[in-house]
């Protein structure tokens, strides 16, 4: 195999972008309805309302509340993007996101009111709890009831104030608020509470992107392990809605666009290898929709993969390296140390890339093709190169002699690229492992 030349690299994804001349220009999963009906919604609902858009960690949460978010402007309604991760700088979750508003309407009415009573707000309800902790008043003592009022004042001048600036702003605000799930449980659970509360007033929209497993953790955290998780959050939210899986067609075209994307895009993720791309594209159904993924898979395959197209088998190997190291790293290890053979490789590939009950259809040459490949990594020395051994071998993991007999074929043509009688494993190890992203 010879040295692959030296290229620009392109290791880290760029940030989503939409705008409100085109905010579906980037959409490459086919989720304009959705966005559309949700910010229907929103626009024509009439009190407060407080949405979750709900997905596991890397699905696109992110570009589908960015999409909304230009949406939302580009039919003329005002928002603001809250990035709870980024800009969660003085750990008080109402001071953050009020100081996020201030800025981005800054031209927009007069915010100092809405500044200073959640200053208040926050400073009054901090200072009591701490006295509370540190020196608890006496019973009798009066400046209890005293605190108690002015919080509750300042609530409600925060809320006269707040609402003043949305008749300013079209009697409508939409606050987007994501990475809610990667913050401190405290700092998550305490911008939720704030935002339910603090700003349930007419003609104010929130909408926050969750992993709602993450934050089952926060919950579970303050509260303890046997709370109940689904009803906390129930009491919160208005209406919640699931990102769906992309299908099949859908994870192409994001993968078309990831390899595009790319500086120096090798031609084994381009157009010209599909066997490379529906190794790929089988991981990608089955992967729990998680895009960054995927993505950062195609990158470390850019990265280490050739300019040029081989003509032999090697890039198609090293893509079943890399699904492999996704799916199960441990595996991977034994596999590389010789601690596990080609077979119950084939045997991890098939439960991951072709699970029962699969929402995709995985084609039997599809998968047959996936197993010779992992099979062929044994080399000319390791493979099992007699038909018949070979089909009972085989059956014994996918019971199926036509499979079986194509699945040798397979493995006999990969086998004709080795010019030396060796198993590749190694080295695309240490291919791997170099052009590793941190």
């Amino acid at each position: 195999m010879s040295e692959p030349k030296s290229r620009v690299t392109d290791l880290r994804q760029e940030d989503f972008r939409a705008t409100p001349a085109d905010p579906f220009a980037n959409d490459r999963l086919n989720r304009r309805e959705s966005v559309e009906s949700l910010c229907s919604i929103i626009r024509n609902a009439q009190g407060p309302l407080l949405i979750s858009v709900e997905g596991a960690y890397g699905t696109g949460k992110t570009a589908y509340l960015r999409m909304c978010a230009a949406h939302m402007a580009n039919i003329g309604v005002s928002t603001v993007e809250f990035n709870a991760w980024h800009q969660g700088h003085t750990d008080r979750p109402l001071i953050d996101l009020v100081a996020a508003l201030s800025v981005r309407w800054s031209d927009e009415g007069t915010w100092d009111d809405v500044k200073e009573t959640a200053r208040q707000v926050a400073w009054r309800t901090v200072g009591y709890l701490s006295r509370g902790v540190v020196a608890p008043n006496a019973p009798a003592d009066p400046s209890i009831f005293d605190d108690w009022h002015e919080i509750d004042s300042n609530l409600a001048d925060f809320r006269s104030s707040l609402k003043k600036q949305v008749v300013e702003l079209g009697d409508k605000l939409v606050i987007f608020i994501d990475e809610l799930d990667r913050c401190e449980p405290t700092y998550a659970l305490d911008l939720l509470n704030k935002t339910r509360h603090l700003f349930d007033i007419d003609g104010v929209a929130i909408v926050f992107g969750v992993n709602r497993a993450e934050l089952g953790h926060a919950v579970e955290t303050r509260y303890g392990p046997g709370c109940d998780v689904d009803g906390y959050l129930r009491r919160f939210v208005d209406l919640s809605m699931q990102l769906r899986p992309p299908t099949t067609d859908e994870w192409i075209t994001y993968m078309t666009g990831i390899c595009d994307s790319l500086l120096d895009c090798s031609q084994v993720l381009g157009h010209s290898s599909d066997d490379a791309r529906s190794i790929l594209t089988l991981l990608a159904d089955n992967c729990e929709g998680k895009l960054r993924d995927i993505d950062q898979i195609l990158r470390h395959a850019n990265l280490a993969l050739p300019r040029g197209n081989y003509a032999q088998i090697w890039p198609i190997w090293m893509v079943c390296m890399l699904t492999l190291r996704y799916i199960d790293r441990d595996r991977y290890q034994r596999f590389v140390e010789g601690k596990t053979d080609a077979w119950e490789v084939m045997s991890v590939m098939r439960k991951h890339l072709n699970p029962s009950g699969s929402p995709n259809d995985v084609t039997s040459s599809d998968m047959t093709f996936v197993d010779a490949s992992v099979l062929s990594l044994a080399g000319t020395n390791g493979a099992i190169r007699e038909k018949q051994e070979f089909v009972a071998k085989y059956r014994e993991i996918h019971d199926s002699e036509s499979d079986a007999e194509a699945a040798f074929e397979y493995q006999i043509r990969m086998l004709r690229s080795l010019r030396v009688p060796t198993s590749p494993i190694d080295s695309l190890h240490r291919i791997l492992e170099v052009a590793r992203p941190i």
